[in-house]
């Protein structure tokens, strides 16, 4: 299907617009020339269609005169924050402001047993499982599209822009993740510093590609970060998933078959997602991520 993308409105969104002219979602500029579909809420059921399921919240949306927007109220424990929506033609809606836009996001991932139906990755046939959790895809479009990676490619082409001498490709923030043991990943956001140590560098130049590739090689050397979902899943499970935006002119090659980035262990970075993924348990720190 080709679809036309045009702004939504002042609030960073783009209305996808088929040639029957029916709205088919909203996405978000994810990098220059790539955007990524938003998270959709459908509508509880068709006795409600302007209620949906918000966590573990049922919201009802309320349409703005003279708007294109719905409105909606989240309250929790005595404060009252103000939500704005979408709707497609298939009666979804798409948020468009409010909670967790902006901040810090942190979440505690909860291993099956523990889900309820309406939960971002239930499954009947495994609440027997105490130990792992729906894959890290799921549970980031259950909290904030912000918490995604920018795409492999897209980091890429800014990064090849500023080896080429495009001074400005460099100043691009682009957003990475990396597992780590619960200790660092909070110094990481104390600090906001790649490796979670003080005194942020916004001068340190980037990794030698000759440290990048010994970090790929052997590991623990310098803070190794990525773009790819998978391998995050694979090192944060029954640790902690860190995710930080960062200048692309710190970065430094690393593991190609891990979408591996590199950078200086005082890398000034501004972390916007910490996921404990410890599903309760003592950390077992011995098989932490191989990088610092």
């Amino acid at each position: 299907k080709v679809l036309e993308l045009g702004p939504a409105g002042n609030d960073g969104l783009y209305r996808a617009t088929g040639f029957d002219k029916e709205t088919y979602g909203y996405y978000k500029p994810s990098g220059e020339g790539f955007y990524r579909k938003q998270a959709s809420y459908p509508p509880l059921s068709s006795e409600a269609p302007n209620t949906i399921k918000y966590g573990d919240r049922e919201l009802v949306l309320t349409k703005e005169p003279g708007s294109e927007t719905y409105r909606a109220t989240y309250s929790d424990s005595g404060k009252d924050s103000a939500m704005t929506f979408y709707r497609s033609s298939d009666g979804r809606f798409y948020q468009a402001s409010g909670l967790k836009g902006g901040g810090l996001i942190r979440h505690i991932d909860k291993p099956y047993s523990e889900l309820r139906e309406g939960d971002a990755g239930y499954d009947e046939e495994l609440l027997d499982i105490t130990d792992d959790s729906p894959l890290l895809e799921d549970i980031l479009a259950s909290l904030s599209e912000d918490l995604y990676p920018t795409s492999e490619e897209n980091v890429q082409s800014i990064y090849k822009k500023y080896q080429s001498g495009d001074a400005a490709a460099g100043e691009t923030e682009v957003v990475l993740c990396r597992g780590t043991i619960g200790p660092q990943a909070e110094n990481i956001v104390s600090f906001k510093t790649a490796g979670g140590i003080e005194g942020g560098d916004v001068e340190v130049l980037p990794v030698s590609a000759e440290i990048a590739q010994e970090q790929v090689r052997s590991g623990r050397i310098v803070p190794e970060y990525t773009t790819d979902l998978s391998v995050a899943d694979r090192f944060s499970r029954e640790h902690y998933l860190i995710i930080v935006k960062v200048k692309v002119r710190y970065l430094t090659r690393g593991s190609v078959s891990e979408s591996g980035w590199v950078m200086p262990k005082n890398t000034p970075v501004d972390p916007v997602g910490i996921i404990d993924r410890t599903y309760g348990k003592a950390e077992n720190t011995g098989q932490a991520n191989a990088s610092k």
